[in-house]
């Protein structure tokens, strides 16, 4: 079967893994283009690769193109019958897939607070210098992985282990009583972040719901699969990615 759908990212788990899962879960095959450079980006942002927009992750099927990672899932969630069935379910998931994006953010990109200074969250893991790569620096950019694994990790798992106990008691999805894009974008985050973060994760002992959620989303057969196959790419280990 040719595939309909065609992702653009670049070679790593990334934010590209959110929309894989999808895909993988659907059992709707598609075809991944791995970009090597930054001329894709800088023709996307000036509309000559399409419909234009900053960044990939980035979605094409035939004409019609679009990025941003949580607005890509939110569409194949409706395409996939992966989506919320009341108004109330959906302005949920709204509101928590934000969430989970603002977490995986703050471990790379976005700027956030401690003891009443600003820094970056990319310095969290490039403390000596913002344009070189995580390994080439990790003693100098330990004290901010330090830093954020005491004052922010738990504060994040903590606020997605309540939002999951809300429905159900934490016993069965994100919202509703079927599987929709928020459960594939939640199992992400946690997999990212005991990747990254695997003791902290594992000593964590606040998180039961996570922690299950986890290992039973993990074992649904299509992703089960997927995780074992060539198709799914490890985690770069720097922030979250």
């Amino acid at each position: 079967m040719s595939a309909e759908y065609e992702l653009f990212y670049w070679p790593l788990a990334g934010r590209g893994e959110f929309i894989r899962l999808i895909f993988e879960e659907a059992g709707v095959p598609f075809k991944e283009t791995t970009l090597k450079d930054y001329t894709f980006s800088t023709d996307l942002k000036a509309g000559k690769a399409g419909f234009p927009g900053f960044a990939p992750p980035v979605l094409r099927k035939g004409d019609f193109q679009l990025s941003q990672t949580p607005i890509i899932c939110k569409y194949l969630g409706k395409q996939f019958g992966m989506y919320p069935e009341t108004e109330e379910d959906e302005w949920h998931a709204e509101q928590v897939n934000a969430t989970i994006h603002d977490f995986l953010a703050e471990g790379w990109l976005i700027v956030c607070i401690a003891s009443l200074h600003f820094i970056t969250a990319r310095i969290v893991f490039h403390a000596k210098c913002f344009t070189e790569g995580y390994h080439s620096q990790k003693k100098e950019t330990q004290p901010y992985v330090d830093w954020f694994i005491k004052e922010r990790l738990s504060k994040w798992l903590q606020m997605l282990e309540v939002t999951l106990k809300a429905n159900k008691d934490g016993q069965g999805f994100v919202v509703g009583d079927k599987l929709t894009y928020l459960d594939l974008a939640l199992l992400h985050v946690l997999r990212s972040a005991k990747s990254q973060f695997a003791e902290a994760f594992d000593a964590n002992q606040d998180i039961p719901l996570l922690k299950a959620f986890l290992e039973r989303m993990s074992a649904r057969p299509k992703l089960a699969a997927y995780f074992k196959s060539d198709r799914c790419g490890p985690f770069v280990g720097d922030s979250m990615m």
